[in-house]
């Protein structure tokens, strides 16, 4: 499932990257198909290590992103828990 994601955002980052010949810097990757062109074009130029190049990154930042939420949804959620309690209480 992690190699899918890490595609995604592969591909995602170099369809957001794509400028305009007049104003483009750099390497322009010519996705312009969508996704499945993309993930495609980079099996047939960089084989199978194409796929999973940036897995390490993308792990990281999901599991940051992904601890962060849950972390976030646990405190919310006994905070309004704690609040309903409260408010019940007072009734």
């Amino acid at each position: 499932m992690l190699n899918i994601v890490a595609n995604n955002f592969q591909v995602k980052t170099h369809l957001q990257a794509l400028a305009n010949a007049e104003i483009a810097v750099g390497h322009q990757h010519t996705h312009t198909s969508g996704m499945a062109k993309g993930l495609s074009t980079i099996f047939t130029t960089h084989g199978i290590r194409g796929l999973y190049r940036g897995v390490g990154g993308a792990s990281i930042r999901v599991a940051v992103g992904s601890a962060t939420q849950l972390t976030t949804f646990s405190w919310t959620k006994e905070r309004i828990v704690m609040l309903q309690a409260s408010v019940i209480m007072i009734k």
